[in-house]
């Protein structure tokens, strides 16, 4: 009994001081330390990352791919974007396969915009888990936002993409 209340105080307690919450969320000097490669048993992977911005909305495809075998099994756990005015993040959505050798897997992530303008400098940097269960930060190495030009004069809003890539290899 009194080890039971003991567990209970000392939970309560934890608790009481974030020592059982959720991490806080990585600030921009975090994600732009991440590594632009990571190499995990000579598997080379690349990363495609396409940020849409449609009105007041981001839309953020992040593809893991491998010309090699079978990706290895990687998990997205988060997509963020570092852009002059801060952090953006979002939840990804569940991943899917790109192709039917399963040597590409894709998820989305959308979010408010945040005001993100043209020709904004941004990094778009993930959070993988492995089949291990250990973490990877990875960054983009090169980002670059572009207009896109199919939806000028047609009444639509532009749509702004931006194209950002980088390589690691996993196992």
């Amino acid at each position: 009994m009194k080890r039971a209340l003991l567990l209970l105080c000392a939970a309560a307690g934890l608790v009481a001081c974030g020592g059982l919450a959720s991490p806080p969320a990585p600030s921009a000097g975090d994600l732009l330390s991440a590594p632009t490669t990571l190499n995990l048993a000579g598997r080379t992977v690349k990363l495609d990352a396409t940020p849409q911005l449609a009105q007041s909305t981001l839309n953020l495809r992040v593809r893991l791919q491998t010309t090699q075998k079978q990706l290895p099994k990687l998990k997205v756990m988060g997509v963020y974007m570092v852009t002059a005015g801060g952090v953006w993040n979002a939840p990804p959505q569940a991943a899917r396969a790109c192709d039917a050798r399963s040597r590409c897997t894709q998820v989305i992530a959308s979010g408010p915009a945040q005001g993100l303008k043209a020709a904004a400098g941004v990094q778009v940097v993930v959070n993988l888990s492995g089949a291990d269960g250990r973490t990877y930060w990875l960054r983009d190495a090169v980002s670059s936002i572009t207009q896109s030009q199919s939806s000028q004069g047609n009444g639509h809003q532009p749509m702004l993409t931006a194209q950002s890539a980088i390589n690691f290899s996993a196992q």
